[in-house]
């Protein structure tokens, strides 16, 4: 979590923030908590073309784009990989990032996504990227609900920061979406969010396009 002038401390849990933040916490989740099977008739791995063609175009609400979307192949894609999940993420084939603003306020919207060879190694580094990240983090998480089609969610909150400078709680959101869908492994990252629901709605609109051209499909249609 980004430092910001001042001292902070955990004030009140995101849940009573805005509903949809909460609720108990999870290591990992399929399908966000329900049991589906996989994707059916699908390539796996996705190509940097790819991966670019799945990049979210229609924002949700209070979401703008920032950045120009780039994508990376080889030894340049392992170590943007390596930076997130903390392992040598063997079998990559492709990566990918995009970046957003958040209005009103000043946050940042970041999407990665990282495309392996086979479900199952883009499984270890999800996993991986999960404990990773969570550890991270030194203040209370919460689990953040998505409502996302992917084959493994794993989503958290983290509560609002409390300003002694001022006395008053800062009202900053920020979350993480962990999702892997068959051999694409999705990271969004929010941090000084007007509120949750631009993330969970990014995530659902990040999984969807992800699932359309894994399946050979065209995204925008």
């Amino acid at each position: 979590m980004r430092s910001r002038a001042g001292s902070t401390v955990v004030a009140t849990v995101c849940a009573m923030l805005l509903a949809g933040c909460g609720g108990g916490d999870s290591e990992s989740s399929r399908r966000n908590g329900d049991s589906g099977g996989g994707h059916e008739d699908v390539r796996v791995s996705l190509s940097a073309a790819q991966i670019r063609e799945a990049m979210p175009e229609t924002l949700p609400k209070g979401v703008g784009g920032i950045s120009r979307p780039a994508t990376y192949e080889g030894q340049e894609a392992v170590d943007k990989c390596g930076s997130e999940t903390g392992t040598g993420c063997s079998g990559l084939v492709a990566s990918g990032i995009d970046g957003y603003s958040t209005f009103p306020g000043e946050g940042d919207l970041f999407w990665h996504a990282f495309s392996f060879d086979t479900a199952e190694n883009a499984q270890v580094a999800w996993k991986a990227m999960v404990s990773r990240k969570r550890k991270e983090e030194t203040e209370a998480l919460k689990a953040l609900k998505v409502s996302a089609d992917a084959d493994e969610v794993n989503a958290y909150c983290l509560t609002t920061d409390y300003d002694y400078s001022t006395g008053k709680d800062m009202k900053f959101y920020e979350a993480t979406v962990m999702m892997r869908i068959e051999g694409v492994v999705v990271l969004l990252v929010g941090y000084d969010m007007p509120n949750f629901e631009v993330i969970q709605k990014l995530a659902t609109t990040a999984a969807a396009r992800v699932t359309a051209v894994v399946q050979g499909k065209n995204p925008d249609a």
